[in-house]
């Protein structure tokens, strides 16, 4: 009978390791910080046009233009945008500039 006795104890201590990685087993993997997941980065640009006249300041993502930004030099500065076609988006004043007024 002291047989017996010994192999039980061990059966329970094995049992609960394996309920333990069972529930490690049921988490989600955590991505470990600095690896790149699966889903990549958008591309950004910012472009810069300069001349004598205007500068001009484009803002991409993913190839398509966000924001366009126009400040004219000389003795009367101003900046104005021009509005950008968005996804999903029917026209409107696509093309038109843009001036903010009274923004800070």
């Amino acid at each position: 009978m002291e047989g017996m006795k010994c192999p039980a104890p061990f059966l329970v201590a094995a049992g609960l390791l394996l309920l333990g990685g069972a529930a490690r087993a049921a988490e989600p993997p955590v991505a470990a910080p600095g690896v790149p997941s699966g889903k990549p980065e958008p591309v950004v640009e910012y472009l810069i046009v300069e001349d004598d006249g205007a500068r001009i300041e484009e803002l991409r993502v993913r190839g398509e233009p966000q924001r366009v930004t126009v400040r004219t030099k000389g003795p009367l500065k101003s900046e104005y945008e021009i509005v950008v076609p968005h996804r999903g988006s029917t026209g409107g004043a696509v093309g038109q500039r843009v001036w903010h007024v009274l923004s800070f």
